[in-house]
Formats: structure tokens, sequence, C-alpha cells
């Protein structure tokens, strides 16, 4: 049987600009209106698009309307740097194909080959493989995992401690949250420890599923940051509580 691998056929930039757009429309939007937004037409480019973002986690879609998703809202939302290359890696490697290939890759450049690689042993078309090349090294120079200074695929240098990386899920799994695990064979990469900060400074971090945040407080207006934080968490809760009771 051929072996089924999931890839984006949009970049992630172009991607994050649909959801941008789908954003400035009240977080929902027809087909219509978001093709419109970006200056197109609803057209097999972009429904492409909209695949796209689908797979970066994004934007969800049902019915002819598009979505934006919690990720999207995490990545606009950051209040720092580091928060945003968060967000921008999980949606990069929520695409199946990039997640295993950065887990194979991990320590190593790019290789030359690596359109032989898709078309080989991913199952990727012939004529969309040099595309689906050029989205993952723009993403992966995006997301931070692609070094400009040593050429390296890695994701060591701004990942957040104790994450896990399961290629195949299109998942990070950060300490606190549940595992998610679909296959015995996954990689683990082990992340740098956090910088040490200044005695006299106080810092707040939270995280788990769906959010990874650290809050530098410096001045009394600092901790209102945090408890629009922990409205977010106790949001996530209530939501996960109504979702079981349901279930």
């Amino acid at each position: 049987m051929p072996r089924v691998v999931d890839y984006p056929r949009a970049s992630l930039r172009r991607s994050l600009a649909l959801a941008e757009v789908v954003d400035k429309l009240g977080g929902e939007a027809s087909d219509e209106s978001a093709a419109d937004g970006l200056g197109n037409k609803v057209s097999g480019a972009f429904r492409a698009l909209v695949g796209g973002a689908v797979k970066y986690g994004l934007v969800s879609t049902s019915k002819g309307r598009i979505k934006t998703e919690s990720l999207y809202q995490d990545y606009k939302l950051a209040y720092d740097d580091a928060s945003k290359l968060h967000a921008l890696r999980t949606a990069f490697l929520s695409a199946p194909l990039f997640n295993e290939l950065v887990g194979r890759l991990n320590g190593q450049p790019v290789p030359s080959h690596l359109e032989k690689l898709m078309i080989r042993e991913y199952e990727v078309p012939p004529e969309a493989a040099s595309r689906i090349v050029q989205y993952f090294i723009e993403g992966s120079k995006e997301a931070g995992i692609l070094s400009s200074a040593t050429g390296l695929i890695s994701l060591n240098p701004a990942a957040p401690t104790d994450t896990k990386i399961i290629p195949g899920t299109g998942q990070l799994r950060v300490a606190g949250s549940a595992p998610t695990i679909t296959n015995e064979n996954y990689s683990e990469l082990a992340a740098l420890e956090p910088s040490p900060l200044p005695a006299d400074v106080y810092t707040v971090r939270i995280f788990g599923p769906g959010i990874d945040t650290k809050i530098t407080i410096k001045e009394e207006e600092d901790l209102e940051i945090v408890e629009v934080t922990l409205r977010k968490v106790k949001r996530l809760l209530k939501e996960e509580s109504n979702s079981q009771s349901t279930a």
C-alpha cells in the first residue's frame, strides 16, 4: 500500500496571511470573503492555500466557511518574540511531512537531493516536489528551525524546555501536556535550558497544552498580562471540561 504523507500546498507565510484576513473579518468568513480579502478569487489555487493553512493548524473549514484556530491567536497575541516563534514552529511542524523531515534531518544541513527524497520516500508528486521543497526551506527559516548562520536543521536554539517532537503527528509536546504518541518510534529533542535572569527581576512562566508564555514583571502593569494569561488558561480548562462532559 502506498505511504500516505500529508504536506501543505502553500507556504507558511501565505497561510498566515489568509488567517490574518479571516481574523480581520471576525474570525470566521466565507470562502468568497476570504479570497476577496486577499485580492483573489475562489479557485484551485485559493483552495490549495486554504488546505495549506489547515495543514499548519491555523484555520479550519466547514461548509464553505473558514475559521481561525487558537494557534493563530497564539501567534497574533504573543507577548514576546519567543512565544511568537514557538507558535510559528508549532504551525510549521503541524504539517506531518515537515514534522517528519525535521525529526529525520535534525542536526544536519538540508540535503541537495531533498526533492528526490520527497518523491522517492514520501510519495510527493514529481510535479509538486520542487514547490514543496521551497515551502519547507522558507518555513523552516521563518520558524527558526533552519539556521541562517550554520545552515543546519535544529530545534534546539529556541525550543521551549521539555519539548518533544513527535514525527508524523504534527505535534509538539510541552511539559504539562498529556502525552500524544501514535507510534513507538519517535524522536525526543533536548532543548536548551532557559537563560538565568537577574536576581531583581520577577518572571512568571505558564506552559501546558496550547500555551507557553514567559512574562517578565518589571512594574505593576505587567501583572495585568499575567491575569489575562490566567483567564485564557481558565477558559481552556472550562472548554476541556465541557468537551469531556458531552463526550
